[in-house]
């Protein structure tokens, strides 16, 4: 039995469209119609029923469903076992969030080159929404995100929960009350750095600071730039403590043990359930050993406890 048939039917089953499942696998409707035609033909059974609300399954294309994702599960970790790296010349889109990229994004890079020398990677660096509409477009293979994405096709594996605190220069913190843990009141005093309006960083503030405190906030989209702000004495900022360590080993930046404490900054490894994809799960191995690898020699503490 022909294994991307039964992908493009795990696909159709998902989407619950040809048109979207042909457009996910890169060919066309006429395409996956006459691979579902032919496992009914072989079944003996129909697997989908049309009508004016989209395709639906059938019973029997129901008790299908999990066998063949199986069998698409049991091919990717075959190749995994048994196939030769240097063999897989092919492609590898991903994407990672900019705190990845400025950490140990390198390493993982070297570990894959090691693995397969003759595959190619082609590596963005963007803002979780982007990455997550890129990986359901079909135009990344495979993204590190600090977000699941619960549609069926995307598989997610957490990588670590990330430590995030609240900085300020040093000159900035001298004007905040001493002794005492800071409140928002006390951070609506000057002004707020903080990522994009979209992103789970400003929703963890804005629910944390509650609607009473008006806050003056600027939206960054760039950890680099977010770091200089706050080095500059402009105003607080909440990072991940993996971006800033030197900074704070330094004295560049400055802790503010602000209330509530913040959440941590999930890292998440996202990949399309496909074989245009076999190295996905080779990669989220990779990418968990370079995280913990970086955890293990980080000169301060950068996991969430």
């Amino acid at each position: 039995m022909n294994v991307r048939f039964l992908e493009s039917f795990v696909c159709v089953a998902k989407l619950g469209s040809f048109k979207a499942a042909a457009d996910m696998l890169h060919t066309t409707a006429a395409a996956v119609a006459s691979r579902i035609a032919t496992l009914e033909e072989q079944f003996g059974v129909r697997l989908f029923e049309r009508d004016h609300r989209g395709v639906l399954l059938t019973r029997s294309g129901t008790e299908l469903e999990p066998y063949a994702e199986k069998m698409i599960e049991l091919q990717t970790r075959m190749f995994n076992a048994i196939g030769d790296p240097d063999a897989f010349s092919g492609m590898l889109r991903i994407g990672v969030i900019e705190t990845v990229a400025h950490t140990w994004l390198p390493d993982l890079l070297s570990r894959f080159a090691q693995k397969y020398p003759r595959a190619t990677l082609e590596i963005g660096s963007d803002l979780t929404p982007r990455l997550r509409d890129d990986l359901l477009r079909g135009t990344l293979d495979f993204a590190i995100l600090s977000d699941e994405i619960t549609p069926g096709f995307i598989e997610n594996r957490r990588i670590a929960n990330l430590a995030m605190r609240w900085v300020g220069s040093p000159s900035l913190a001298r004007q905040f009350p001493a002794g005492a843990p800071l409140g928002f009141q006390d951070l609506a005093k000057h002004p707020i750095i903080s990522f994009y309006r979209e992103s789970g960083v400003y929703r963890n503030i804005a629910q944390s600071a509650g609607a009473s405190i008006d806050l003056r906030i600027s939206f960054f989209s760039s950890i680099g730039a977010m770091i200089d702000m706050a080095r500059s004495g402009f105003g607080s900022s909440l990072l991940p403590v993996a971006v800033m360590q030197q900074d704070l080993l330094d004295g560049r930046l400055v802790p503010l043990d602000v209330t509530p404490a913040p959440a941590a900054l999930p890292l998440v490894a996202s990949f399309r359930m496909e074989p245009a994809s076999p190295l996905a799960e080779a990669l989220v191995d990779m990418a968990r050993a370079s995280c913990e690898d970086f955890i293990a020699n980080s000169p301060c503490d950068v996991l969430a406890r």
